[in-house]
């Protein structure tokens, strides 16, 4: 097979591009008070707040429709050639958020259009995620299949490593004044760069998929495989439901504590400047343990990892975003601090841990769609539920027992797991 002498470096493509997609997304997040203040009415800076952190959500709301398209794509026309769209249509989001006239100058219009574009990047990563997890295990060589989809996962974080880093430094160079009035655009511009690099890398990605159709298909014809593929990814539901409770713990978790925490840090006795610092620290230290979490599922097994590291997710996670809802700056340190470790050892063990519960023909399609469904349904409206919990309702304790509540299902979704490999 013509992917054999280059597996590493297939493999570490994938990781990259990943890592430029992930920028494109993740920066909207760390931009979302200013993102308020410039495309919604100045009366309600709580309702700002909310309202922007809901479009946050809507962008996991589209991962779902990205997946029942691209997933296919990548099983029937290959994994290169979805994660070729998918940054393609990222990056001209990005473009298109930068260039958006304000809430000032054209009204609703400006909110509407940023809706749209915050969908069109959700859908774009509906596909590429878990695609670029399946592809680096693929390409990987036997018995580093954790690894390398580790280091996939790996990419993702250093994306929203990357998005940090540029929101923190804007916000320096620049100022908040700035930053909320103009200087939020230029992160999207350099969003719009990048992409067109990650399309270049992937241009030359060998193929993973030994069944990709080669020949030319009609519109009609790709869109009557992809629902006759989604016809029998519906008939195995059970699993999407397991995808599901495996991932949400872990996902609810990232971004209540490196999204929506850093905004709320930020109001609450600190700056966005420190806030965003904090974050883009720990993430920094949080990204290696990405790809421990991937090296320990090829060493210990990947449902043992993950057994592990879901209880301590479990058991730390209620002091972790007391901490961050109190302390400010310095307990947001010491929250993201304490829950960092768990939760990057399962971004690097699930990537191995999903693909193998899924053969290879349709491996795309439900992991697409089994973690989209989840991250937009959970994930993706943590920030948002957060923020309604605690600065609308005041509702202390409401972000930690929404956190907790999660870990049950994904414990019972392992159990099942270990008797079934027993």
């Amino acid at each position: 097979m013509a992917i054999i002498p280059k597996r590493y470096s297939a493999a570490f493509a994938g990781a990259t591009g990943n890592m430029l997609e992930w920028f494109d997304f993740a920066i909207y997040g760390y931009f979302a008070t200013a993102l308020g203040k410039v495309f919604f009415p100045a009366s309600d800076p709580t309702l700002q707040t909310v309202a922007s952190f809901g479009i946050f959500a809507i962008g996991y709301l589209a991962r779902p429709i990205g997946s029942l398209i691209l997933g296919p794509v990548g099983d029937l026309l290959g994994r290169r050639k979805m994660m070729i769209w998918s940054i393609m249509i990222m990056g001209v989001a990005s473009f298109m958020v930068a260039l958006l006239p304000s809430y000032a100058q054209v009204g609703a219009i400006a909110a509407y259009a940023l809706l749209f574009l915050r969908m069109t990047q959700g859908f774009s990563i509906g596909g590429e995620y878990t695609g670029s997890m399946v592809y680096a295990a693929e390409a990987s060589p036997q018995g580093k299949e954790g690894l390398m989809s580790g280091i996939a996962h790996a990419g993702a974080l250093l994306g929203f490593f990357l998005g940090s880093l540029i929101a923190a430094l804007t916000a320096f160079v620049f100022g908040e004044s700035a930053v909320n009035d103009w200087a939020w655009r230029l992160p999207f511009l350099l969003g719009a760069l990048v992409a067109i690099a990650g399309w270049k890398l992937r241009a030359h990605m060998p193929e993973t998929l030994e069944t990709a159709i080669q020949h030319k298909l009609s519109f009609k014809e790709l869109f009557a495989l992809i629902a006759l593929r989604l016809k029998e990814v519906a008939q195995g539901w059970k699993v999407l439901v397991q995808i599901a409770a495996l991932i949400s713990f872990s996902n609810v978790l990232f971004y209540v504590q490196f999204v929506y925490f850093v905004d709320y840090a930020a109001k609450h006795g600190g700056s966005m400047q420190s806030a965003n610092t904090v974050a883009t620290a720990i993430q920094f230290v949080g990204i290696p343990l990405v790809v421990l979490g991937g090296w320990l599922a090829d060493k210990i097994g990947r449902i043992k990892i993950t057994w592990y590291a879901t209880w301590a997710g479990a058991i730390l996670c209620i002091p972790a975003i007391l901490a961050s809802q109190f302390g400010g700056v310095v307990g947001l340190a010491i929250g993201q601090s304490l829950i960092v470790a768990p939760v990057m050892l399962l971004f690097g063990a699930q990537g191995i841990l999903i693909s193998r519960l899924v053969k290879p023909e349709q491996r795309c399609s439900v992991f697409a769609i089994g973690y989209s469904l989840a991250v937009a349904l959970f994930a993706g409206t943590a920030p948002m539920v957060t923020a309604w919990l605690l600065e609308i309702n005041a509702w202390t304790w409401g972000p930690a027992a929404y956190c907790f509540i999660y870990a049950i299902p994904a414990i019972y979704a392992l159990h099942s797991l270990r008797n079934e490999n027993q």
